[in-house]
């Protein structure tokens, strides 16, 4: 059946509005009472319903049109007559809905499909319809992906309530004394949901107000311009598209440890799910993942043993930075064995035995629980057999993130190339504007790499033994925040920030920081590599005083030896 979604009067004065955003695109699902539309009158907001559920047929005002009560908006294609649709009620698809006279199905075309709603895939897609794309994003689980439900921002909520736990010591040297802190870590848990909830309605705002389609299901792609996508119900709906863009992410690796398996480890994953602290945790790897849980767990009264393969932890940081973190870690009574490999573990009596292999001795640890931060892997098991290349553990992709098949683009994680959301958005708006003609590429020079301890680090560009390997003759710049005063009236003047520039070019090579809010701090290190700036630049750049920032033009001045407060 098909029906007239009209102007609603709201209030009694209320005769004409402007049409600001249709919140749906034709083809579009609704249910009863979703809302389609926004108008605006001199005094509000009013918001557009479907009376009925089904299909959006035809969209007969564009935004920025001006209408009257009344009048035509939109048609819609109803479903199972006039009966209302309870709310199991599974609507049938665009597919089902637009049938021709002979009975054929006419598939929808889109200009993109995107498989994955991570921090790729709803970027992509936004920036697509932003240009005026017809966009259709597939997610199997919860929009957000894996940052978002499983790892940046709830492990950012609990390192918030493991750094409350030091309150009372920093407050006490200014006068204010609170009592010892007590943890109640179900009501952490709460706080952490409460904050995922919140920024998965956001990111559902923003897809709907950019008029995306989103389905709730398994995406495969069995075509270069067709995907097939089940949905919970077992049905199957077959999409075409010009262009498909692959965000499938990664997942947790676990390395082939004898009995490691049978220990059933936590991962980043089923540790931001766990209800009870444990005792005592073992955690195998030190990168980010490992030492962001340890900087979680042992200020919460864990005891936490960090156990490391290579020689320091981080490895990859810079050496510097990583030491500097190894001794906080320590303070908070971490213990920490580099240079280390798990051979064997064994489960009995409740209670997990980890044989460790020193450079020159053996080692039993003992705990209750181990976690499992050994790095991530690419989701690709599904998509090799359709003939993609697959390179170094992810999906080849060129600098236009083009795969071998010229129509399929992949993003974020599958790629294996830096497993950071912030480079999966970045690739996401790449893609999405090749999808849409441009010609963009993606370069990495300055992809800025935080994690979040306490305290921060972050850094840009390369390290000393990255310089080193490329013989490049560079000098160093280093300030300490032990001397500059934002730092030390905050109570938290630990750290410092660290430049690396070439000798021969006067470039800046690399800046390191390592302190309270580094991950803010990077980001002039950041602009100022990806435009090429000069030590001198950023030292002819006037800083506010007293702040944390000031600290980069010091050291920027030091790289040159014209260090003032250093």
């Amino acid at each position: 059946m098909k029906m007239d979604i009209i102007v609603p009067k709201a209030g009694l004065t209320m005769t004409e509005a402007t049409v600001t955003t249709w919140l749906v695109a034709e083809g579009d699902k609704v249910n009863k009472n979703d809302t389609v539309a926004e108008l605006m009158t001199e005094k509000l907001t009013v918001e557009v319903e479907a009376p009925e559920s089904g299909v959006i047929g035809s969209i007969l005002k564009q935004e920025g049109e001006e209408v009257v009560v009344g009048e035509p908006l939109a048609t819609l294609l109803t479903t199972q007559s006039e009966k209302e649709q309870d709310e199991n009620t599974v609507l049938p698809s665009a597919e089902e809905v637009f049938k021709n006279p002979s009975n054929e199905t006419v598939l929808p075309s889109y200009d993109a499909v995107i498989i994955g709603g991570g921090p790729g895939g709803y970027v992509a897609a936004i920036r697509i319809a932003q240009l005026g794309g017809r966009v259709v994003l597939i997610e199997r689980n919860e929009l957000g992906g894996v940052c978002l439900n499983e790892g940046c921002i709830p492990t950012k909520t609990l390192l918030k309530g493991a750094e409350l736990t030091k309150l009372h010591s920093l407050s006490s040297e200014y006068g204010v004394y609170y009592p010892e802190p007590s943890i109640d870590f179900s009501k952490l848990l709460q706080k952490k949901e409460a904050v995922i909830q919140q920024l998965q309605n956001g990111v559902r705002h923003l897809l709907k107000k950019s008029k995306v389609t989103v389905i709730n299901g398994v995406g495969e792609v069995v075509s270069p311009n067709k995907v097939n996508v089940t949905k919970s119900t077992g049905e199957i709906e077959r999409i075409t598209s010009k262009n498909i863009i692959l965000a499938t992410g990664s997942e947790a690796y676990i390395p082939n440890i004898p009995g490691l398996r049978n220990a059933h480890p936590l991962t980043s994953k089923e540790a931001l799910s766990i209800t009870e602290l444990p005792e005592s945790i073992a955690i195998i790897g030190a990168g980010a993942i490992g030492c962001e849980f340890a900087g979680i767990y042992a200020p919460l009264g864990v005891k936490v043993v960090l156990i490391e393969s290579e020689n320091q932890i981080l490895p990859g940081a810079d050496h510097d930075v990583a030491q500097f973190l190894k001794k906080s870690l320590q303070k908070d009574e971490v213990e920490i064995h580099t240079s280390s490999k798990v051979k064997e573990i064994k489960v009995e009596n409740g209670e997990k035995t980890l044989y460790i292999e020193h450079k020159d001795h053996y080692q039993e640890i003992v705990v209750k629980e181990i976690l499992v931060a050994t790095g991530r892997k690419a989701r690709i098991e599904t998509l090799e057999k359709i003939g993609l290349e697959v390179v170094n553990r992810g999906i080849k992709v060129d600098e236009h993130l083009r795969t071998n098949i010229p129509s399929i683009y992949a993003i974020g994680d599958v790629t294996g190339k830096e497993n950071l959301a912030h480079v999966a958005s970045a690739q996401g708006m790449v893609a999405a504007e090749n999808c849409m003609g441009y010609s963009k590429e993606i370069k990495y020079d300055s992809v800025p790499r935080c994690i979040y301890t306490s305290p921060e680090i972050a850094s840009v560009g390369l390290t000393e033994k990255e310089a080193s390997a490329k013989n490049l003759d560079y000098q160093i710049g280093k300030y300490h925040f032990n001397g500059n005063g934002r730092a030390i009236t905050n109570g938290k003047a630990e750290g410092f920030i660290k430049v690396l520039r070439d000798k021969k070019y006067n470039q800046i090579l690399g800046i390191h920081i390592v302190g309270h809010n580094a991950s803010e701090l990077i980001s002039e290190g950041v602009l100022a590599i990806n435009l090429e700036a000069t030590p001198e630049e950023i030292a002819a750049t006037i800083h506010p005083h007293p702040t944390l920032s000031e600290g980069l033009l010091d050291a920027a001045l030091e790289s040159m030896g014209k260090g003032i407060h250093v």
